[in-house]
């Protein structure tokens, strides 16, 4: 079976005007959140540099490997920067935020394709004690400050960009892709193309009968590995989607430890 690498060498060379964003895209940019960007990526949309640009400041920062996860997600940026599907992709309104004290871990950014549409991608769970913590309070609170943090910031993207949107996420960055996707304004939701959850937890009762849930439910897209944990827990109402029905897609790509 083959992997997100080997997508990138089958399909790196097409546009995303040539080829549409689907699901394997998706889970490239929620990977691509796992990396700890300079300050070029801050940018607004109006002034955002590419993809490629961003990962050259990357990897000329000082000790580039206590930026990410894992050795993959560096190996990941490299090639997908290198290829003209994503290299040329305008980075913008990155955002991190890491409170030890209010037990929250948190990143976002913007991705502007070729196609004319902006592509939202959050972070999931990074390798702090405090991200760990946060996924914990997820389990019993009805809402988490990540959460709350998700929702400000595609308010923020919308207002910057007047581009419909895709939205995407891993773990429980899929879990904040689709809390954003709920919570945002009936005017921003209607800019929103399709929202993809990989292997992205759900949500506890409450949220299941939210009118902003249940409206965007028709668009979201779930897919989970066929060992899932993560993306088993809590509640979903949308169809659960195995990651194996795509022959290109293998999670080994994608370390586990991040949860």
């Amino acid at each position: 079976m083959g992997n997100i690498f080997d997508y990138l060498t089958w399909r790196g060379d097409l546009t995303f005007t040539q080829d549409p964003p689907n699901a394997v895209d998706a889970l490239i940019f929620s990977t691509l959140t796992y990396v700890g960007y300079g300050e070029t990526a801050e940018r607004p949309p109006e002034s955002a540099a590419s993809l490629r640009r961003c990962a050259e400041e990357f990897f000329a920062l000082e000790n580039p490997e206590s930026r990410v996860r894992s050795k993959k997600d560096m190996e990941l940026l490299r090639c997908a920067a290198a290829t003209a599907r994503f290299g040329h992709c305008g980075l913008c309104l990155y955002r991190s935020v890491l409170l030890p004290e209010q037990e929250t871990q948190f990143a976002a950014m913007t991705f502007l394709l070729d196609d004319g549409s902006m592509f939202l991608a959050y972070r999931g769970t990074d390798n702090s004690l405090v991200g760990w913590k946060e996924d914990f309070n997820m389990t019993f609170q009805q809402t988490i400050p990540a959460q709350r943090l998700a929702q400000e910031y595609i308010r923020e993207a919308a207002l910057a960009h007047t581009a419909p949107m895709r939205v995407a996420g891993h773990s429980k960055g899929g879990n904040l892709a689709v809390f954003a996707a709920a919570r945002c304004s009936p005017m921003v939701r209607k800019r929103i193309l399709t929202v993809y959850n990989n292997d992205g937890p759900g949500f506890t009762k409450y949220m299941i009968g939210d009118p902003g849930y249940n409206a965007i439910v028709p668009r979201i897209q779930t897919y989970i590995p066929q060992s899932s944990v993560i993306g088993m827990l809590l509640e979903h109402e949308e169809p659960l989607l195995s990651f194996a029905a795509k022959a290109w897609v293998s999670c080994s790509t994608i370390p586990t430890p991040g949860r």
